[in-house]
């Protein structure tokens, strides 16, 4: 009778992990943001050619880059930045060494809350031979459904 009291707790045990395990990866996992980028980029040391990409959020402190075929290209290591209000449009943010374009933040319509990209040793670098720029993809959440995508400075 012990026995299956302990075999009962432990398999209930496991129900409630697997439950608390999925409510946290359905909050992480957010929506998709979809660009099409009229330049070439970086993201820590991978270089990626101008084109049409996704971003998923994967866990709270990774996302995924994937291309227009839906296949993962890099996992990217981030931070949380804050905004002192929430943003009207969803937008990118990269920083330009030189002509060389490096992905920096990530922001979503209506949250004041944003992801910020680890600088990788190569931005660091041209960060000490270049004046910073920045550029920002701002994307319109009316023309993401019609893959109609802006750039916008």
């Amino acid at each position: 009778m012990k026995r299956q009291s302990c075999i009962l707790h432990k398999m209930m045990l496991g129900v409630v992990v697997l439950l608390v395990v999925g409510m946290g990866h359905a909050q992480i996992g957010g929506d998709v943001i979809k660009v099409k980028l009229p330049f070439n980029f970086s993201i820590g040391t991978q270089r990626f050619p101008a084109g049409e990409y996704s971003l998923k959020p994967l866990l709270p402190n990774t996302m995924l880059l994937r291309n227009q075929a839906g296949q993962t290209l890099t996992s990217i290591a981030t931070n949380s930045v804050e905004s002192t209000e929430a943003l009207g449009s969803t937008k990118l943010v990269f920083n330009s060494y030189g002509g060389q374009y490096f992905l920096r933040q990530v922001w979503r319509a209506g949250n004041g809350t944003g992801r910020e990209m680890i600088k990788s040793p190569v931005e660091i670098e041209m960060a000490k031979k270049y004046t910073p720029e920045q550029q920002i993809a701002k994307l319109c959440p009316s023309l993401l459904n019609r893959r109609d995508y802006r750039k916008a400075r």
